[in-house]
Parts: structure tokens; C-alpha cells; sequence
């Protein structure tokens, strides 16, 4: 029986396509661990920049409370130190939920992708294999 020179070749090509759709998901993941990665960089960065402003501004706070002669952490002095304070953590809380959500974004866009691609994969796997069978006695 001769050999099926193109059942060969299809095979082949099915099995090359499968192994390049899976190191497609492999980079997918790893793009996508970067993204992650960016992300968090960036919500550190965002969160230095808050505590800052807000360490001057009650440095100012304070020089301006001293200047008036009043007793600083006290009465009014205490509720405008306290009022920068919360402030900070509702800054720094939608930072958070803004990188959580980010994230979370990341993660549901990666999941739509690999399952594309897997799609594409077994797709053209099984239809390589078809077509392969079909030659196999041409």
C-alpha cells in the first residue's frame, strides 16, 4: 500500500497549528500577568501620590492652626485633621477597587480569548483529522 503522502501533510499541519494555538494561550497568559503586574505598579504609585497630598496638606494644616495660635489635635484643629484622614482612605479605597476592577477586567478578557483560541483548536484539530482520514486512501 503506498503511502498517503497528503493524509502525511495534513496531519502534520493539523499538529503544527495545534501546538502554535497553544503557545498563542501561553502568551495570552503571560501578557496577561503583565497587565496584572502594570496594574499593581500603577495602584502603588497612585496610593504614594495620595499620602503625599495628604501629608502636606495637614503639614499645612498645621502651620496654618499654629499661625492662628490655636492648640493643634484639639476642638476644631482635630475634626480638620480627621477630615484629611478620611479623605486619604476613600482615595486610597476607589484606587483599590479601581485596580480590583482592572484586574478582574483582565482576567475576563484573557478568559474569552483562551476560549476562543481553544475553540479555533480543537476546531482545526478535528477538522485536520477529518480531512487526513479522507486523503488517507487517495
Amino acid at each position: 500500500m503506498p503511502i498517503p503522502w497528503l493524509a502525511v501533510a495534513i496531519g502534520a499541519s493539523t499538529a503544527f497549528s495545534f501546538m502554535g494555538s497553544i503557545r498563542t494561550m501561553k502568551n495570552m497568559k503571560r501578557a496577561s500577568e503583565w497587565d496584572k503586574y502594570h496594574k499593581k505598579i500603577d495602584t502603588s504609585y497612585k496610593t504614594i501620590q495620595a499620602n503625599e497630598r495628604a501629608r502636606i496638606l495637614l503639614s499645612a494644616k498645621r502651620a496654618a492652626q499654629g499661625a492662628r495660635g490655636v492648640v493643634i489635635g484639639t476642638g476644631s484643629t482635630l475634626m480638620e485633621q480627621n477630615a484629611v484622614v478620611e479623605n486619604l482612605e476613600d482615595t486610597i479605597f476607589w484606587i483599590n477597587k479601581g485596580a480590583e476592577m482592572s484586574v478582574r477586567d483582565i482576567d475576563i478578557r484573557l478568559a474569552g480569548r483562551l476560549q476562543e483560541e481553544a475553540w479555533k483548536a480543537g476546531s482545526s484539530l478535528i477538522t485536520g483529522m477529518g480531512t487526513a482520514y479522507q486523503h488517507k486512501g487517495t
